[in-house]
C-alpha cells in the first residue's frame, strides 16, 4: 500500500508541450520494492517530461493528437476507470492513475507487489485506492478556499511539507492535508519564555550537561568445583548540570 510517485500537471492548451508539471515527488525506497516484487517486468518510473508526454497523449489532450491510434482509441481499450498504461521508451508503466479536475491532472503511480505479467485485477492491488485517495486529498486541500492562483501556488509550495506527514515514504497515512498544515503550523508556534523570578537576566549562554560514569569489577576465581567462584560489580554516576551562571545542579548515584 504504497506510492511510487505522485505527480501534478495542469493542462495548458496551446502549450507546445501541452502542459506544465507543477509538482512531482518520487519515493526511491518505493521504488526499490517495487522492482524486487515486479521481477522481469519491471518499468522504472520515468522522468517528468516523458512522463508528461505520455499521460497527456493518453488522455488525449495533446493539441496536434488528432489521428486515430488502435492501441488507445480501439473499441476492444475503452477506459472506464481512472487507471491507464503509459508507452513510455517502449515499455508500458501500468497501473497509473491519473485524472483531470479544473485543468490539473493528477497522477500517481502505485506500488503492485506482486509480478505484473501476467497483469493482476485491480481490486488486488491495494495501492490504486490509495492513490485515488490521496489525489483525491490533494485535490480538495488545493481547491477549498481557493480563490486566485496566488492562493494555488501557495497551497502548491506547501506540498513537499505536507506530503512529508501525510504520505511519508509513499505510504498514505492521512488523506486529509488540512490536518498535516495544522499540525505543522502548530509545532511551529513557539511559546514565550517565562522568566523566573529567581533569574535576574536571561542567561545568554549554552546549557551544558556533564555526566561521568566509573565502574569497578572485583572478580576471585578459584578453579575449584567445590568452592565458588566471587564477582563484585560497583561504581558511580554523576551528573551536572549548568543552566545559567551562578547554578549548577549536580547528582550522584
Amino acid at each position: 500500500m504504497a506510492q511510487r510517485a505522485v505527480w501534478l500537471i495542469r493542462h495548458e492548451p496551446g502549450n507546445p508541450l501541452g502542459g506544465t508539471v507543477k509538482f512531482s515527488r518520487r519515493y526511491p525506497t518505493v521504488e526499490k520494492r517495487a522492482k524486487v516484487f515486479n521481477g522481469k517486468s519491471y518499468v522504472p518510473v520515468p522522468e517528468d517530461g516523458p512522463f508528461l508526454k505520455a499521460l497527456l497523449f493518453q488522455l488525449r489532450l495533446l493539441d496536434d493528437d488528432k489521428d486515430f491510434v488502435e492501441r488507445r482509441d480501439s473499441c476492444s481499450h475503452i477506459n472506464k476507470s481512472s487507471i491507464y498504461g503509459l508507452l513510455v521508451g517502449g515499455e508500458e508503466l501500468w497501473p497509473v492513475v491519473a485524472f483531470l479536475r479544473n485543468d490539473m491532472i493528477y497522477a500517481s503511480v502505485p506500488l503492485v507487489e506482486q509480478t505484473l505479467s501476467p497483469r493482476p485485477s485491480l481490486i488486488s492491488i491495494s495501492g490504486v485506492s490509495q492513490g485515488l485517495e490521496l489525489l483525491f486529498g490533494i485535490q480538495d486541500f488545493l481547491y477549498s478556499s481557493q480563490k486566485n492562483d496566488t492562493d494555488l501556488n501557495t497551497k502548491l509550495s506547501q506540498l513537499p511539507d505536507l506530503l512529508l506527514q501525510a504520505c511519508p515514504l509513499g505510504t498514505l497515512l492521512d488523506a486529509n492535508l488540512q490536518n498535516s498544515l495544522n499540525s505543522i503550523n502548530f509545532s511551529s508556534v513557539t511559546q514565550p519564555q517565562k522568566q523566573p523570578a529567581w533569574k535576574v537576566g536571561t542567561y545568554k549562554g549554552k546549557p551544558q550537561i556533564s555526566i561521568s560514569i566509573t565502574e569497578k569489577v572485583k572478580c576471585m576465581q578459584y578453579g575449584k568445583q567445590d568452592i565458588a567462584d566471587t564477582w563484585q560489580v560497583v561504581g558511580t554516576v554523576a551528573c551536572k548540570v549548568s543552566f545559567s551562571p551562578g547554578f549548577l545542579l549536580c547528582h550522584t548515584i
